[in-house]
């Protein structure tokens, strides 16, 4: 494929908005006196009544003159936001960027209790409390070097030297990376769901790139939704299901990093587990590829492919596949 890095972007409109969510009666909260302005007089804040539950946020940037049919729905994982699509810790070009290069409508969204979607207020909407993740604790959950060797506080000679070898994460930029680290939530998975099928029917026919628990939600999508999702590309899910819906029949694109099976566990489990929902997928008519990098001679990719240093290069490929496949 020929490189588009220059290919100017010329839009014919950025759309910002939200979708999903509810009205709902929320109690629970102490009536309060706060000063809301410094040095102003106190005022009584009462936050029980109405409240919006349940939304998402979206960008759909629109081309002056789209290349494709299909607009491309990017679906960010845990504890992330749409950012993470936007540029690499590094300041290197996001798959947003390249995407929107190729001539794509690209919608990129925060799912439900992240980012501009907001969060609603826990306990009294959400029992458990978030997570707040580290960089200690995402070194070795995202692949990016041995389970506590994190050199917190180490220069970037003593990070590249704590990474795993021949890692293509920019880890000398990771304190960059843990600026978009957002809180998560448990048990929201149908808030999210029920947003994100609200999305897909206000865009239309499309296809979905999903990272991480973003690719979950697509795979998901794929199944309740088969008249609205046309092709789904699937990085790194981390399932704990084995077996598709015979509704899902869009062609999917399983993508696969490196230093997973002798390194890391749970992502060995997760992988292991989407190996076998691919295969119940084959089984049902679909056509469900794999795009394991190392096997391509491509090794040293982390969890947060979408943003190493070749990441540009993987989304290439990936683009490929989809103008093959969803055309």
């Amino acid at each position: 494929m020929h490189d588009i890095s220059d290919s100017p972007i010329a839009l014919r409109r950025v759309r910002g908005f939200h979708l999903g969510g509810a009205r709902r009666r929320v109690d629970g909260f102490p009536v309060e006196t706060r000063v809301r302005v410094p040095g102003d007089t106190p005022t009584t804040v009462d936050m029980n009544g109405e409240h919006m539950v349940g939304q998402l946020y979206a960008t759909h940037y629109q081309q002056a003159h789209r290349a494709y049919a299909l607009p491309v729905l990017l679906w960010h994982g845990g504890g992330l936001t749409g950012a993470c699509w936007d540029e690499t810790p590094d300041g290197r070009p996001g798959w947003l960027e390249y995407f929107l290069r190729a001539g794509c409508d690209v919608v990129v969204s925060d799912a439900f209790e992240r980012g501009r979607a907001s969060f609603p207020a826990w306990p009294q909407v959400l029992s458990d409390a978030p997570e707040h993740r580290s960089l200690d604790a995402v070194w070795h959950h995202f692949r990016f070097g041995a389970n506590g060797t994190f050199p917190s506080g180490a220069s970037a000679q003593d990070l590249r030297r704590a990474a795993y070898p021949g890692s293509e994460f920019p880890v000398e930029a990771i304190e960059q990376f843990g600026r978009q680290f957002v809180a998560r939530w448990a048990g929201t998975q149908a808030y999210a769901l029920d947003a994100y099928a609200a999305l897909l029917r206000d865009v239309g026919p499309c296809v979905v790139i999903g990272h991480s628990q973003g690719a979950a939600y697509a795979l998901r999508c794929a199944q309740s939704h088969p008249d609205l999702v046309r092709a789904v590309v699937a990085i790194e899910p981390p399932l704990a299901r084995d077996e598709p819906s015979p509704g899902a029949r869009a062609p999917h694109l399983f993508v696969w990093g490196d230093f997973i099976e002798s390194t890391n566990s749970t992502w060995a489990r997760y992988r292991a587990a989407a190996e076998r929902y691919r295969a119940a997928l084959a089984a049902n008519g679909c056509v469900a590829e794999l795009l394991d990098l190392p096997a391509q001679g491509i090794p040293g990719n982390s969890h947060m492919l979408i943003m190493d240093r070749n990441s540009l290069s993987i989304a290439q490929r990936v683009h490929a596949w989809l103008a093959q496949m969803a055309q």
